[in-house]
């Protein structure tokens, strides 16, 4: 017995589908199987590994920065250890204390703009963390 369907489209992706301008994969789908699968990379895709192709090591900070706006900084500090561990450098205790320090405030930070935009999704007018 075959029974009827529809054709559903339901978003795929790392993120929630409110998130703004993430990548994203819009899937239809009838019943379990896959009709057509549409990729939408949105605004922030920037192409970083091909600019950062033709810049020095200390040019490329500035590429990390876009990589996610609610996180830039935590993302400046992931490339910073990678290419300090390719160089074989070595940074002292206090350092990597400040690091730490930074990544949690801007985790904080993060956060509250991810709370900041569910509250816009929902409904909420101006800036309710204000």
């Amino acid at each position: 017995v075959t029974l009827p369907s529809e054709s559903i489209t339901i978003n795929l992706g790392p993120q929630h589908p409110s998130t703004h301008g993430v990548f994203r994969i819009r899937v239809t789908l009838d019943g379990e199987v896959i009709q057509d699968i549409e990729p939408i990379f949105g605004y922030l895709h920037r192409g970083t590994e091909k600019l950062a192709e033709e810049r020095t090591y200390t040019q490329i900070v500035t590429l990390t920065d876009r990589l996610d706006y609610t996180s830039s900084m935590i993302n400046n500090q992931a490339y910073v250890m990678a290419t300090e561990r390719l160089a074989g450098l070595e940074v002292p205790e206090r350092g990597q204390y400040l690091r730490v320090l930074t990544a949690e405030l801007q985790r904080v930070a993060s956060h509250l703009m991810g709370i900041g935009f569910f509250l816009q999704d929902l409904g909420a007018m101006g800036t309710p963390l204000m």
